[in-house]
């Protein structure tokens, strides 16, 4: 596991509900390099979220998982909530997709970002000094403002700069941002594009990235995963997914980015708990063959990363 902080093994992430099994994530696996910026993209309900929530043992209590997730060689699936709980938030950090549901609206932004540092033996005014020192590399004007404000008196760009200080001062090796654009405008997404830019360039952080915004990944990602109905179905450099990518699924995203005419994708994925026999995309595919509807394709080696389908 040279090289690797990350590797994903065959994960299955299925949820158990009235209707029957929904099965949120298929056979996934995936490797995470140190200093690598990797993101995982698709439609809403791909999957790409439950990953991230496995890495960090945050599913809900309906949730049966199979497969191996393993951090430094060691599997976090096997570990026993005590010791996750040493790696969770501070090994292994989150930012997570809502700012506005994850900050406590009655404590002051300040005192928020100070209570990562709570079970270190530092002073108060050494704690105030080392956020006001990661706020202030995170762009945040009027410092004094913002650390003694309150969460409502933020932007949506400035909540998720406050959670990406309080994700990075715990000195993560790992840190993962689960949809950090979602809900933002244009401008604040600039801004946060710009963000994540520095936070890879200057804090040299390892970043798995779970988003739906494609543009923004190709922006900041080394290499990515695309995923559909809970699989991985193309993983390869960006500028291979931006130049030629091999999947129709991920030719239909790139087609239906602004720049490109946003052409849309027929169709919508196949139910969660009957998914088909054969390939999860073939009823939305214009390269549909007698293959694609009767057997599965297998995650096979092409042009320097990973497809899956039968055309390769």
């Amino acid at each position: 596991m040279s090289g690797n902080i990350l590797e994903i093994r065959d994960l299955d992430v299925f949820f158990e509900t009235n209707e029957g099994y929904v099965k949120a994530v298929n056979k996934v696996s995936l490797n995470i390099r140190r200093g690598e910026c990797i993101g995982i993209i698709g439609e809403t309900g791909s999957g790409k979220s439950v990953i991230g929530q496995s890495v960090l043992r945050l599913l809900a209590n309906n949730a049966h998982v199979n497969g191996s997730i393993y951090f430094h060689g060691t599997d976090l699936l096997k570990m026993d909530i005590k010791e996750m709980k040493k790696i969770r938030g501070k090994e292994i950090s989150l930012i997570p997709q809502n700012p506005a549901k994850s900050l406590n609206p009655v404590l002051k932004n300040g005192k928020q970002v100070i209570e990562v540092f709570d079970n270190k033996n530092i002073t108060l005014p050494e704690k105030r000094k080392k956020v006001i020192s990661i706020m202030s590399r995170l762009f945040f004007k009027d410092l004094t403002k913002v650390y003694n404000s309150y969460p409502y008196q933020l932007s949506g760009g400035m909540k998720q700069r406050l959670l990406a200080a309080i994700a990075l001062c715990s000195d993560p090796e790992l840190l993962i941002a689960d949809e950090p654009t979602k809900g933002l405008d244009p401008d604040s997404m600039d801004k946060i594009c710009e963000l994540f830019m520095h936070i890879k360039a200057d804090h040299k952080r390892t970043m798995l990235i779970i988003t739906h915004d494609l543009d923004f990944a190709l922006r900041i990602c080394d290499r990515i995963a695309v995923m559909y109905s809970g699989e991985i179905v193309e993983v390869n450099r960006v500028k291979k997914i931006i130049d030629s990518p091999s999947h129709p699924y991920t030719q239909g995203l790139i087609s239906a980015l602004p720049r490109n005419g946003l052409v849309p994708l027929p169709g919508q994925s196949p139910s969660r708990i009957f998914l088909p026999t054969g390939c999860f995309f073939s009823q939305r595919c214009r390269f549909n063959s007698a293959s694609c509807v009767s057997e599965h394709p297998l995650l096979r080696k092409f042009d320097g990363g990973m497809v899956r389908c039968h055309m390769y």
